[in-house]
């Protein structure tokens, strides 16, 4: 999917992830709720970045 989007459509894919997804779920990743949830508040800033800098280029 990555390919046809960046390769054949030239859409300038950025991809944000994250860990710890499970934090609040499984309650052996407890211990890591600070810093899931800094990780979590770094990859949202990464994406509205992207998207700022998508939107000023594309208006």
């Amino acid at each position: 999917m990555r390919r046809i989007l960046e390769d054949v459509w030239q859409i300038d894919l950025r991809v944000v992830t994250r860990e710890f997804t499970l934090v609040g779920v499984n309650p052996a990743l407890d211990a890591f709720a600070d810093m899931a949830d800094h990780i979590k508040a770094g990859a949202e800033h990464q994406a509205r970045e992207h998207g700022r800098t998508l939107a000023t280029r594309h208006s």
